[in-house]
């Protein structure tokens, strides 16, 4: 059947239904008319035969018969009856009983009695026969062609337009289907997709009820659910717009070519119909947005929050902080060289917590300060009799916003610590009032559930309000919320990157471009300095320089070390074979992987008590100081210098407080060190001298 065939067929059905419902009206007030012409004759009769008794009983008997007839019919018909026309076909039905009840006793021909008929026909019937108007039908010619000769297109059975238009008309729009009565209309012919306006009946359905028959739409046109997008008419509560995607341009993933950020918007990736790239809407009409992401690992939440963190960047108006909830940093190397300010576990987000807080009140001092400058940019006032302030601190380069990204917010929401310093409840206070101060947050977690939020669902409201990206979660309980529906992540499809989202009102499937290159992008990226006064009310709580990457790698390497020394120490099975072997110098008894030597270790110096017997065997050896870096090496050496106190170690090797305390910090994790009180510590084990140890 042509494509053209195939609607006029079922425009034709939904004229003739329309049609049909606009007699109804008609048909009942003549069939009143009759009943009570019928019940005034037989009451005549009935007179005559045995006087105005016999007019009594006929009038009660009409009476009784047509409450009897309007009872069954509810009884029987009522539950097939839509609910917004049910109480007003039962007052019609009543009236009309009542009508002809009066017939049987005083006439129906006078003059009060068919005025009563036809102004009731038309009050009763006016809404019915507005909602059943019988539409004209659109034009029936495809895309291009034209509309005076209509002309079948070439091998139209390979058409799949024709093929989804018979599967609606036969598995969707039939009586019983989903949607019975709609029609499609006003094809659209999409690069790689199909598009129609579906009409329904109107009053016989809305959008949210056919969103929520979505799966049985996509499994009446035999299509995948993932590719048949449904989304609500912008002028028509009863009609929706359909989407069928015809060739999946996602599926062989979308290469990231770099930043884009554009008017406050970052474009992430393209939906699955080719209309246009999904956006992450960093500030806007009311200011800078919070976001949030979710989904399952693999699903590609941290090349998302990579890619909003560089299109931030490349902006030079935002300043972006990554706390990572995993304590080893893991999470995203590419954002750790990317941020402002990289931290990872639980103690140094807390210190970004704290940053920003007090951030936030440092700006609250400021924001009356400023007024909207030419082109909409915060700048001092200078008349305070003229000049209003600002409503909100929108992203500039004098004045850059922040944007904090919290990855695996699962793992600090639950975590003991952080809970005991209130740090989800401080959290959400940072993410209610940071907008007006150009301060916001995006998050990464594994799921929409509340525990990930730590049961603070205003929380997960708030960061959901503008910028939800919902990717692949095979927990099919989950539902993504997206423009007031509700949606499962678990339909979409795996590999990465796939996922639903709020921020262009779309409900559309996109994918996120991702290259295994990206980090090159970030080579280049603008450095954004903060203002003054809000780099001031931070300064005292980030770390006093960035991490050196050959540092964080020597101190990253000792601990493994320490823990493949610790590892060894267990019993070994007696068929361990040739992959260890036993270790020398200050590590005797100890089994150390092939893969190392004893220069990659350092030595775990335990208590005396815990230590095993001396033995002519063992060997007195000092620590690995070749394992250590520069800043713990000197620090070390201060401390058998007979140094305790942190600043006294500063003063003597000319180091940097914060640089002196992650030092000790350092040696007391890899057991060289130990804390005696606050600010004063001491060489463990094998570090110091015996004459020290004493003192």
């Amino acid at each position: 059947m042509a494509p053209t065939r195939a609607i006029e067929v079922a425009q034709n059905a939904r004229a003739d239904r329309g049609r049909r419902a606009r007699r109804l009206p008609y048909v009942a007030a003549g069939a009143t008319a009759a009943a009570g012409y019928g019940a005034w004759g037989l009451s005549e009769l009935a007179q005559l035969a045995a006087g105005p008794a016999g007019e009594v009983v006929v009038s009660t008997g009409t009476a009784g018969l047509c409450a009897a007839a309007l009872g069954i019919l509810r009884l029987h018909r009522g539950p097939v009856i839509p609910e917004r026309w049910r109480r007003r076909l039962w007052t019609a039905g009543a009236s009309a009983a009542s009508w002809v009840t009066a017939a049987s006793a005083v006439g129906p021909v006078s003059w009060p009695m068919t005025a009563a008929l036809v102004v009731g026909t038309a009050a009763a019937s006016a809404s019915w026969l507005r909602a059943h108007e019988v539409p004209t039908p659109p034009s029936l010619a495809l895309p291009g062609q034209p509309i005076e000769k209509p002309v079948r297109p070439a091998a139209a059975d390979e058409d799949p337009g024709v093929l989804l238009v018979r599967r609606w008309t036969e598995n969707i729009a039939a009586d019983g289907k989903p949607v019975p009565g709609s029609l499609l209309t006003e094809r659209v012919d999409l690069p790689h997709a199909i598009r129609w306006t579906v009409q329904t009946i109107p009053g016989s359905t809305s959008f949210s009820a056919m969103f929520a028959q979505r799966d049985r739409i996509a499994a009446g046109l035999r299509w995948g659910s993932a590719r048949v997008l449904l989304e609500p008419s912008d002028v028509d509560e009863s009609a929706a717009v359909l989407t069928v995607i015809t060739k999946d341009i996602l599926k062989d993933g979308i290469a990231y070519t770099g930043p884009r950020y554009r008017d406050g918007v970052i474009e992430l990736g393209p939906y699955a119909d080719g209309s246009g790239w999904g956006d992450y809407v960093a500030v806007d009409g009311v200011g800078c947005r919070n976001g949030m992401a979710t989904g399952e690992p693999g699903s590609g939440k941290s090349a998302f929050l990579e890619a909003v963190a560089m299109g931030l960047k490349s902006s030079g108006e935002w300043v972006v902080l990554f706390g990572d909830g995993d304590p080893e940093g893991g999470s995203s190397p590419l954002l750790n060289n990317l941020a402002d300010w990289a931290a990872a576990g639980p103690q140094q987000v807390l210190h970004q917590l704290e940053a920003l807080e007090a951030a936030l009140i440092v700006r609250g001092m400021l924001k009356p300060t400023l007024t909207a400058g030419p082109d909409g940019a915060p700048i001092p006032i200078t008349d305070p009799t003229t000049q209003t302030p600002v409503r909100e601190l929108r992203p500039s380069r004098r004045f850059p916003a922040i944007k904090w990204i919290l990855d695996e917010l699962h793992r600090l929401s639950a975590d003991p610590w952080l809970t005991e310093r209130r740090f989800i409840p401080r959290l959400e206070q940072l993410v209610r009032i940071g907008r007006k101060y150009g301060i916001v947050v995006l998050t990464g977690s594994q799921s929409l559930l509340a525990p990930d939020y730590g049961n603070s669902t205003p929380l997960r409201g708030y960061l959901a309000a503008r910028n939800l990206y919902a990717f692949r979660n095979g927990n099919k309980s989950e539902k993504a919320v997206v423009s007031g529906l509700e949606i499962a992540p678990s339909v979409l499809p795996p590999g990465g990157g796939y996922a639903f989202s709020t921020g262009s009102g779309r409900l559309a499937m996109l994918r996120v471009a991702w290259s295994p290159d990206m980090a090159r992008h970030a080579d280049g990226l603008p450095a954004t300095a903060l203002d003054p006064d809000t780099e001031l009310a931070i300064a005292r709580f980030r770390p006093a320089a960035d991490a050196d990457p050959t540092v964080a790698f020597a101190e990253q390497a000792a601990k493994l070390a320490v823990w493949r020394a610790q590892q060894g120490a267990a019993a070994l099975p007696s068929d361990a074979g040739p992959a260890s072997r036993p270790a020398v110098g200050g590590l005797a008894g100890l089994a150390v992987p092939s893969a190392l030597t004893t220069a990659n270790v350092v030595p775990i110096h335990r208590p005396a008590a815990l230590a095993a017997p001396a033995t002519s065997t063992d060997v007195e050896a000092g620590p690995d100081l070749e394992a250590l870096n520069s800043s713990q090496r000197i620090v070390v050496t201060a401390l058998k210098a007979g140094h305790r106190r942190t600043g006294a170690i500063a003063a003597q090797t000319g180091l940097r407080l914060p640089a002196v305390s992650k030092a000790l910090s350092a040696l007391a994790d890899l057991g060289l060190a130990e804390r005696v009180a606050h600010g004063s510590w001491v060489p463990a084990g094998a570090i110091a001298d015996p004459a020290e140890q004493s003192s």
